[in-house]
């Protein structure tokens, strides 16, 4: 396994404790030194091949007309922000600044009630017949919620949507689920991997479980009375546990990093309906993850409370994330939050360090 030079210099700092010394002999040096005193040292794998994790918060911005921020999906310039309970689909520049805006549903309050709304928590862009779509899920924890809107995003048209039942929101679909483990539905969080469609189930303080569930995403286009399908369902196991639950709100595959981005917060409720009280909010990944997605459980690597980055996340409950582009080691991060007062906040991250080196 390949040694980092700042981990090198930190071990023969420790070793030797002259900086003089680290700056007189150039990295071979060092490295040479290191395996010749092996059996001084204890090595971590994590250690050495990955670097601290820095993130940094560029900017945040609060949309006081749009509710409820649950889900943002970056494609070709423009950010597409879908609200849980929001009338209006919102598309922006990376700056924040409204470019258009599609109408979903045609309620007249500002916010869709509770019992009515589709709660779409989370969207995905797939690709359909060759063509780019935003694929928009409601959570599932109601009957009304066990729909799902497709959206092309090349060429965007106002107009109310039209939802549908997904393939995974099927009766047959759904009972394999609970085989599987996953006792009451509640999905906050979806990407692609590949061929596949990667979902989250968000757990709660009675059910204190997430789950990832991973399906062909070539099943959209099944006919409705299919009752067989392929389907894994894999329980998500954090590094750190915190006094209250904490549960997945969105994931983003990078395929150029292979490293799955994950969202979690926590929140006080014992089940999918309810809201409840706000704390604290997480950003979490899984290196190699692809290499690990026939595991029995998933551990995320590493997870960083946000409000340590900075205090601006303070009782911000996200929902969403994507990113923008990829630059060597470091990420450029869209967040969104939704702390249920008809109000949502983004946010752009810059996070450096998250993936493995090579």
């Amino acid at each position: 396994m390949p040694f980092h030079l700042s981990y090198t210099i930190l071990i023969y700092f420790q070793m030797y404790g002259k900086a003089g010394e680290i700056k007189k002999r150039p990295a071979t040096s060092i490295m040479k030194i290191i395996q010749a005193n092996r059996n001084r040292v204890i090595f971590s794998s994590k250690l050495f091949s990955m670097s601290k994790p820095v993130i940094r918060l560029v900017r945040s911005h609060l949309l006081k007309d749009f509710p409820s921020g649950s889900s943002i999906n970056y494609y070709d310039g423009k950010l597409y922000l879908v609200g849980d309970d929001a009338n209006n689909l919102l598309i922006l520049d990376n700056t924040y600044k409204q470019i258009d805006m599609i109408r979903l549903f045609n309620y007249p309050d500002k916010r869709i009630p509770k019992a009515e709304k589709a709660d779409l928590e989370s969207a995905t862009i797939i690709t359909l017949n060759n063509k780019p779509h935003l694929f928009i899920i409601g959570s599932a924890s109601t009957e009304k919620r066990k729909k799902a809107l497709l959206i092309p995003v090349q060429n965007e048209k106002a107009g109310y949507a039209n939802l549908f039942n997904p393939f995974f929101y099927q009766e047959a679909f759904l009972k394999q689920l609970q085989v599987k483990g996953i006792p009451e539905m509640n999905i906050e969080g979806a990407t692609m991997m590949g061929d596949n469609l990667v979902l989250s189930n968000r757990g709660n303080n009675a059910k204190p479980i997430n789950h990832l569930v991973i399906t062909p995403i070539k099943a959209i286009q099944a006919p409705a009375q299919q009752k067989d399908f392929s389907v894994s369902v894999i329980p998500l196991t954090l590094p750190v546990r915190s006094k209250a639950f904490t549960g997945v709100s969105e994931l983003c595959y990078v395929a150029s990093k292979d490293i799955l981005l994950v969202t979690l917060s926590e929140e006080a409720t014992d089940n999918a309906y309810d809201d409840g009280a706000i704390s604290d909010s997480y950003l979490g990944w899984v290196n190699n993850v692809s290499k690990k997605m026939n595991h029995a459980t998933l551990a995320l690597d590493e997870m960083i409370n946000l409000s340590t980055v900075d205090k601006a996340f303070t009782q911000q409950k996200i929902e969403g994330l994507c990113v923008e582009s990829v630059k060597d080691a470091a990420l450029d991060i869209h967040l969104v939050s939704d702390n249920d007062n008809g109000e949502s906040k983004l946010f752009h991250i810059k996070a450096e360090g998250l993936t493995l080196k090579a």
